[in-house]
């Protein structure tokens, strides 16, 4: 895959990723409030939202999200605090406090209550909460909601000083190192898109430029072990190595580095939706099937089966457009839209759709019934009912036949698959089996010569099987000897068949014509008897 194809589908994702925001952004709901659901009871009135736990930690972590430093410090219990914390002043706790969340926690490892008096059952004091647990190298340290006073009689929820005096030294556990801390230094702090900094965005767009050569060339030499630039499925899986592997491997080690470097919750909002990894696995579920197709394709005309080859593409393309279709659903649940009632739609509609098209449907599950059971194939010769003829095409509906008298009948598959066809050119010879008939005034001397004589004639011919080669008088008709012939032909063409069948009925002809007999024509004999008289009659 070219530079530029890849380019333009990450700069398409981009996209989908601001289209999503801006809608959030329309419907002025912030990113931490669709990250906790809104609490039944909000508790007091409070111009910050800190009426329970829930809303104020996720006030903190909007006004972060916005650098507010200011704002996001009121969320956080500064009272009775080490002098050399409070030395630190709260916004550069706020910050602190923020930087290690991102590093440290993913939204869903929030345990706030939205009750205004705290979990209940937990063992806890009702003025404490637990708000996250978070791993360090030596320990699991455990931060804390509390509720203070706000200094007018009313009680809200902070972050605890408990809580707050462990930032600084969890800030130095998890902060960046040296190289990092240089980069950061090239950018504004308040610079970010998607609610990731500026100076993160810069390491991910190095970062994935350097793997993408590294990785493309890592997909070449795969797919030469994989395969051979001598076959035709060669450029199929260079394309798929070399293009949506490439691109998923970039989107796990961009990610991976993400992760290290910390998202904050508007940002880990935004990446819950998963945009670009199940853009990347469609695409690269799509490679895999057009690598099938056509692997299987080539394995089929090998076997002289160009039918089934051609009804791959449109059962491929039913599974692309399915691919599509639960990937998008999949996207829209990871935007937090309810599906159910989509799927339900579709089920309906779905119904809808099978009745109308029973018939259709039947047709294209009979030709999947003859592509897969090869009963027929392009090019055969056949006996379906009264015609016969050779097989033209076989669609998705219904099968050509041109007839021995070059007319085309159209079948339906659905017919075909479900009633008896008689392929001829699956026979390996052909019977050759005439029946004689021969007059009554024909004498047994005279029909053993003609039987020895025909059945030396179809034994000495190599183009005839010795066995079975029989001759037998076989019945008395009204008005004829019948003498039936059973045999059969070396060859699978009718029209060479009919070129052998010629010689033997001329040469049947002659051992007649020699032994004296002649063949009944059909009609009746009227015998007299009475002399004279009767003969007048």
């Amino acid at each position: 895959m070219k530079l530029h194809h890849l380019l333009s589908v990450t700069l398409c994702s981009v996209a989908l990723f601001f289209n999503v925001s801006a809608l959030a952004q329309e419907e002025t709901e912030d990113v931490a409030t669709a990250a906790f659901p809104a609490a039944v009871d909000k508790g007091p009135e409070d111009a910050l939202n800190r009426g329970n736990p829930r809303s104020s930690i996720a006030g903190f972590l909007t006004a972060a999200s916005e650098f507010n430093w200011e704002r996001s410090a009121e969320y956080l219990d500064l009272r009775d605090l080490p002098p050399e914390i409070a030395a630190i002043g709260g916004n550069e706790l706020a910050r602190q406090l923020n930087h290690v969340l991102s590093r440290s926690v993913w939204l869903d490892d929030y345990s706030v209550s939205d009750n205004p008096e705290g979990q209940k059952g937990d063992g806890l004091p009702s003025f404490r909460d637990e708000l996250v647990k978070i791993n360090t190298r030596e320990d699991v340290i455990t931060l804390w909601m509390q509720k203070v006073p706000r200094g007018d009689g009313v009680n809200i929820w902070k972050v605890s000083n408990r809580s707050v005096a462990l930032v600084p030294e969890l800030y130095q556990e998890f902060s960046y190192s040296a190289p990092v801390e240089k980069i950061r230094g090239w950018f504004p702090d308040d610079a970010s898109f998607l609610g990731v900094e500026a100076f993160k965005w810069f390491i991910l767009i190095a970062l994935a430029l350097v793997c993408w050569p590294a990785f493309r060339l890592l997909g070449i030499i795969l797919s030469r072990l994989l395969s051979s630039p001598t076959k035709e499925v060669y450029p199929l899986v260079r394309s798929l190595f070399t293009g949506p592997l490439v691109f998923i491997a970039i989107l796990v080690t961009v990610g991976t580095t993400l992760e290290q470097l910390g998202a904050g919750a508007y940002a880990q909002k935004v990446m819950k939706a998963n945009t670009l990894p199940i853009l990347a696995v469609v695409w690269g579920l799509w490679a895999a099937i057009n690598l099938f197709r056509s692997y299987q394709q080539e394995k089929l005309f090998e076997k002289g089966r160009p039918g089934a080859a051609k009804l791959l593409q449109p059962l491929t393309t039913l599974l692309k457009l399915l691919v599509l279709i639960f990937g998008s659903l999949f996207w829209l649940s990871n935007l937090g839209i309810n599906i159910t009632t989509l799927l339900a739609g579709l089920g309906v509609g779905g119904l809808a759709v099978a009745l109308a098209l029973q018939k259709p449907i039947e047709d294209m599950m009979g030709a999947l019934s003859i592509f897969t059971q090869a009963s027929i194939r392009v090019g055969d010769l056949c006996r379906y009912g009264q015609e016969v003829g050779v097989v033209e095409d076989i669609g998705l509906r219904t099968t050509r036949l041109r007839t021995l008298t070059n007319t085309v009948v159209s079948i339906p598959n659905a017919r075909i698959a479900s009633v008896e066809v008689e392929n001829l050119s699956y026979r390996t010879k052909i019977r050759y089996a005439p029946t004689l008939r021969l007059r009554y005034d024909t004498s047994p001397g005279q029909i053993r010569q003609i039987n020895g004589a025909i059945t030396n004639m179809l034994l000495s011919d190599s183009r005839v099987y010795d066995e079975p080669a029989r001759v037998r008088f076989r019945d008395f008709a009204e008005d004829a000897i019948l003498i039936e012939i059973y045999s059969f032909i070396r060859t699978t063409d009718f029209t060479e068949f009919l070129e052998i069948a010629e010689e033997l009925n001329i040469g049947i002809m002659e051992i007649v014509q020699e032994a004296g007999a002649q063949f009944a024509l059909p009609g009746r004999a009227l015998h007299l008897e009475g002399g004279a008289q009767a003969a007048s009659i």
